[in-house]
């Protein structure tokens, strides 16, 4: 056991020389066993908070996403599915920093983003920053569409988390007005001109993504709303189903009087003389109970290693910590999931004890359904992921969204 101790010491030792060395900007903070700041899980109905920051920090951000989930799924007529959304939010931009870039504060993933081994939607942020709570609102807004559409167009996904941003709750009146982003996105409208269409639809990648684009996708789908209700609504239904038409069949069957030629100048217009209707939402809020316990090193070395895997490119210190994860604990979840979409085997002894230590978990029965043992215990543990997920699973025949928003 000593040994064994040692030799994950020294893997952790060689994952932080390899980021320096890489060229992170940063050190990794050090591990909660040997003096770092100590991690905590917040568990409520629809999130899972892993953060560093302090623990009430932790149950203060918890509560706060399961408001503002709420403020979303009413104004839409409660169309999105309970499916958990895992959050990894940091203490501080120096931390996040060496996994996203600087210009974010939050990002959100998708259930079904590329090499992301979690099966969950989530998002990565910082705990503290001083505009923490829009934040929260436009990366819950990413979360609960990826649960009614899954894959959406770039300028639309960022449109309505956009639109959402502000809906803050009212003190004492528990209603809520959507639909006017944060300050800076007006700014920027009135001091430029908005992205042209082509440009908007084009833009697939962070590095065009600059608060132009935010200005302009929320300016869409705001001129959409307003102006092209019923439009939007049938865009909306064929986005969903078919999102790499979206921006171009889908288009001219949904707004035949407003071919992509003019939408220039009638937002442009619009922008000017138009009417911007702000919906005030009414709620009753519900208050979702949280439950705490302190995370230990074979969590953090997951955590990293996820984000690595989610946000660098061809990072090979992801397959380390995996690695040290799990030599510290054969059966932390995170880390045995991360390991298989790498290697995409998983021993049958492996998938059994990490079901066993997980039982409550779909995803650790969909470990043992890899792993293929005999057809009986496939079966078998196919029916408990499926019955774990609610049939949300993506292996799941039951998993086809229908769901349309409302406004």
């Amino acid at each position: 056991m000593v040994t064994e101790i040692r030799c994950v010491n020294q893997v952790i030792a060689l994952v932080a020389c390899a980021c320096l060395t890489a060229g992170c900007g940063a050190t990794l903070p050090t591990l909660p066993s040997q003096g770092g700041a100590a991690w905590t899980e917040v568990q409520t109905v629809h999130f899972t908070v892993w953060t560093d920051a302090p623990a009430e920090r932790g149950r203060e951000l918890a509560r706060e996403l399961e408001r503002r989930r709420q403020v979303v799924t009413t104004t839409m007529g409660g169309a999105a599915r309970n499916t958990r959304a895992f959050v990894i939010a940091l203490r501080s931009a120096r931390e996040l920093g060496m996994y996203i870039p600087w210009q974010f504060v939050g990002v959100a993933w998708s259930a079904a983003t590329t090499r992301n081994p979690t099966g969950l939607p989530g998002i990565a942020m910082n705990a503290d920053h001083n505009q923490r709570d829009h934040v929260l609102s436009h990366e819950v807004t990413h979360v609960i569409m990826d649960g009614v559409f899954g894959h959406q167009p770039g300028w639309l996904a960022e449109g309505m988390a956009t639109y959402f941003e502000t809906a803050d709750i009212e003190v004492g009146d528990e209603s809520a007005r959507v639909g006017l982003p944060e300050p800076g996105r007006l700014r920027v409208l009135r001091r430029t001109q908005p992205l042209r269409i082509a440009q908007l639809f084009a833009c697939r990648a962070h590095a065009c993504m600059d608060d132009t684009y935010y200005a302009t996708s929320w300016a869409l789908l705001s001129f959409l709303l307003n102006e092209h209700y019923d439009g939007l609504a049938r865009y909306l239904r064929f986005a969903g189903a078919h999102p790499d038409q979206a921006e171009t069949i889908a288009w001219h069957d949904a707004f035949p009087e407003l071919p992509l030629d003019q939408v220039d100048h009638e937002l442009g217009e619009w922008l000017v003389t138009g009417q911007l209707r702000l919906p005030r939402i009414r709620l009753t809020l519900q208050d979702f109970p949280a439950t705490a316990h302190a995370l230990g090193d074979p969590d953090v070395l997951a955590a990293r290693s996820l984000l690595r895997m989610l946000f660098i490119a061809r990072d090979p210190i992801v397959a380390d910590e995996a690695r040290a994860a799990l030599a510290l604990d054969r059966t932390n979840l995170l880390a045995r999931l991360i390991e298989t979409e790498l290697t995409h085997t998983i021993a049958a002894d492996d998938a059994r004890a990490t079901a066993a230590a997980h039982p409550d978990d779909w995803r650790a029965w969909w470990l043992v359904e890899l792993a293929h043992g005999d057809g009986a215990e496939v079966a078998d543990a196919h029916q408990r992921l499926c019955d774990l997920a609610e049939n949300s699973a993506p292996r799941c025949s039951k998993a086809a969204r229908e769901a349309v928003p409302q406004f």
